[in-house]
Parts: C-alpha cells; sequence; structure tokens
C-alpha cells in the first residue's frame, strides 16, 4: 500500500553519515503542501525519474509547484493542490568532511627538466572538503542510496585523488622547476598551491576542497622505481646501457671498463649509443654469427637470465638479493655472468 507523507525531514544522523534518504527502501508518495524541514548543515535534492526537481536549503519550505515548478511539466496543469506526487529525497550533509589519505604505491611525478627525468613519491596525511553542488555530488559519487558513510565515500575519493595527485605534482614540478630534493622537502606552501590546482578536479564531482595537509617524500628506491617504470632519464641510461652489453657481447665493441659507463654523463651515453648503432649497422654478420655461437650471453640483464631460466625477471631480482646468485650491480641496475648463472642454475 502506497505511503503518504505530510512531511519530510532527515532521521537522526549517522556519526559517520553523509547522505540519507527519504524515504528508506523506496520512493515515497509526498502530499503537496507539506513542509520539507532542512536542518543547518543539510540540504535536500528531490528527485523523480532520474531529474532532479530541486534543491531546498536550510530552513522550513512548503511544497508546491512554485518550488518544485518540475511537477506542473509532469503532472498537467491539471494537478490537485493536495493529490501527492512520488519522490525520493536525498538529504546530504554540507559540513566540513576529514579524511586520512596516503599513498598505496609511488606516485611517479614528471620533472623532464631535473634530473634524473622523474621522481617516485609517497606520503599521507588529511585533507577537507564537503558538498558544494549537491546533484553533480549525488551522480558523481554514485550516492543515490538509502545512506551513505564516509568510509563509503573515502573509497571512492582515494583513487581517485591518487590519480589528480600525480597529475597535479607533475605540473607543478614542470611549472616550478623542482627536482627530487624539492619534492623531497615537501611544504606547506607546496600544499597550498595543490589546493588551487586540485580545486578544478573537485568542482568536477561538486565539492569544495578547504584544507591539504598532506607529507611527501621520495620512495627510498626513487630511482629504481621510476627506472622500473620506464619514467626519465634514467630509463634512457638503463636502456642505452642494454645496448651497450648487447654491443659488447657480440664482439661488435669494447668491453665494460672500455665503455666507461659508470663515468658517462647522459649525452656521452647517447653519443656512445648513436656510435654502437653505427657499428651495429656496419658489422650486423658479426653479430649474427657471434650470437648463433653461443646460447647464454657471457653477461646478461635480469630480464635475459628471467629468459633463459623460463622465469619471471622479479624472480631473478629476488635470487639475487637473497644471495643466492651472484650478480654484480652497477648504479641501480644488476648483471649477470654466464659462470654465474650456470652455477645457480647447477645448485
Amino acid at each position: 500500500m502506497p505511503r503518504i507523507f505530510d512531511r519530510v525531514i532527515a532521521e537522526p544522523w549517522l556519526r559517520d553519515e553523509i547522505v540519507q534518504k527519504f524515504p528508506k527502501g523506496g520512493p515515497g508518495d509526498i502530499r503537496l503542501g507539506s513542509p520539507c524541514i532542512v536542518n543547518p548543515g543539510e540540504v535536500a535534492v528531490f528527485v523523480r525519474s532520474g531529474e532532479a526537481l530541486g534543491t531546498f536549503q536550510p530552513g522550513t519550505h512548503v511544497l508546491t509547484t512554485a518550488n518544485l515548478p518540475l511537477l506542473e511539466k509532469i503532472v498537467g496543469a491539471a494537478f490537485s493542490g493536495d493529490t501527492p506526487f512520488t519522490a525520493d529525497v536525498y538529504f546530504i550533509k554540507t559540513t566540513d568532511m576529514t579524511f586520512k589519505w596516503g599513498t598505496t604505491g609511488p606516485i611517479i611525478v614528471e620533472h623532464v627538466k631535473r634530473p634524473p627525468g622523474a621522481s617516485a613519491i609517497i606520503g599521507n596525511g588529511t585533507y577537507v572538503s564537503k558538498v558544494r553542488e549537491p546533484w553533480r555530488f549525488l551522480m558523481a559519487m554514485d550516492a543515490f542510496r538509502n545512506s551513505v558513510r564516509l568510509p563509503q565515500l573515502k573509497d571512492r575519493l582515494d583513487p581517485m585523488l591518487g590519480v589528480m595527485m600525480q597529475d597535479k605534482l607533475s605540473e607543478l614540478a614542470i611549472a616550478k622547476n623542482l627536482g627530487p630534493a624539492q619534492l623531497q622537502s615537501f611544504s606547506q606552501d607546496l600544499n597550498d598551491i595543490l589546493i588551487g590546482m586540485l580545486q578544478t578536479d573537485f568542482d568536477a564531482i561538486g565539492m569544495s576542497l578547504i584544507d591539504f595537509n598532506i607529507r611527501m617524500g621520495l620512495h627510498p628506491d626513487s630511482l629504481e622505481v621510476v627506472t622500473r617504470m620506464g619514467y626519465g632519464t634514467s630509463y634512457t641510461q638503463m636502456k642505452t646501457l642494454d645496448v651497450g652489453m648487447a654491443a659488447a657481447e657480440s664482439g661488435s665493441g669494447s668491453g665494460l671498463g672500455e665503455l666507461g659507463i659508470g663515468m658517462m654523463g647522459l649525452s656521452a651515453i647517447q653519443q656512445q649509443q648513436t656510435m654502437q648503432q653505427q657499428q651495429q649497422a656496419t658489422q650486423q654478420p658479426v653479430q649474427q654469427q657471434a650470437a648463433a655461437a653461443s646460447q647464454i650471453p657471457s653477461v646478461m640483464t635480469p630480464a635475459q637470465a628471467a629468459e633463459f631460466v623460463q622465469v619471471s625477471e622479479s624472480d631473478i631480482v629476488e635470487a639475487i638479493e637473497a644471495g643466492d646468485l651472484k650478480a654484480r650491480k652497477i648504479g641501480k641496475v644488476y648483471r649477470i655472468s654466464k659462470e654465474n648463472l650456470e652455477s645457480f642454475l647447477a645448485g
């Protein structure tokens, strides 16, 4: 049997409740002329057939087609003054909400003008936000539910903020010419700048960013993280080193000592890469013969070793770090000799 309501008001709020629907469990028939009571710190949004009929600020409102004009379009001019209409009402808290936030994985911040070109950032802290545009918030947060509580809202906001932070920190690092040292000493000034940069993204979900107090710093293995993920000049260096190793293995160039990998800057490495590519082009038959002569290279990357052993690269790195497989660390990367790999396989 339909329920007819002569008053619309939120139930007592749970401590961490952000949204509650009236009536709960289904739509209700609300009589025109009934009061809608909106308490301080709330707004009420009337919804019918997926469309917002009207939003009410704190106060007592007598429901009529004057403050719900879409009702007259839906029902028609012959709408009776006391005929119930069907609608869902969503009460939304508009007070400040404090969220704890922390990185679940490193945030990659690109700073192309400062070596090594990118940094892996981790951090945690709190931020304060509140609902500013109720209808946009309901749609963006999928909040058309009987009740939405703070942990549910946080679960939706956390990954969104991670993406926002990665984009905005990279923009900030490029604009302010920040490198790893400046990102390591993350300050309140940077937090204040981020508030303004992030607000555009919060506007899109109907919220305001009031305060931002996140402590950020470099991941302890920042260079290795960004290199493995393919960011920054360190990645270029790693790939160039691989080219040099391949040239040395195939006999087209010199040994590692002659390459001087540890002493070269990025420009020198790139010049060396160009020279090696030219050598490879003229000595390709020699390279092919050398590659065919030996199935296992004399020196390998973890990825190459993993291919021969038929395991993942992470398994090889784990064996190295456990001391089971001997390898030489050059900078941030490992290199494995043929003899050490064969000894490892022999047990």
